[in-house]
């Protein structure tokens, strides 16, 4: 799967269906050249429409269950804000 397959694919919590945002950028392991993890813009909300600032979530590889067609399914005890 290419960077821009996963970039159109929206994040959703699996405990409650919550949608975390789109990958905007990855974490790249410099040993081996793997993904370690992904990094998500969150859905602007209206009141952000005109802030340049988006906050952003990181999901560790390991925390993705399902690829799907259009999700990526993600179970993850605590997700790391940035």
């Amino acid at each position: 799967m290419k960077f821009t397959d996963i970039q159109q694919k929206e994040f959703i919590e699996a405990s409650d269906g919550k949608m975390l945002g789109f990958v905007n950028d990855a974490q790249i392991s410099k040993e081996t050249g793997t993904i370690e993890s992904f990094f998500l813009a969150e859905p602007k909300k209206m009141m952000e429409l005109f802030s340049g600032n988006r906050p952003t979530v990181m999901i560790r590889l390991c925390d993705i269950k399902v690829i799907g067609k259009d999700v990526v399914i993600v179970q993850s005890k605590g997700l790391e804000q940035g």
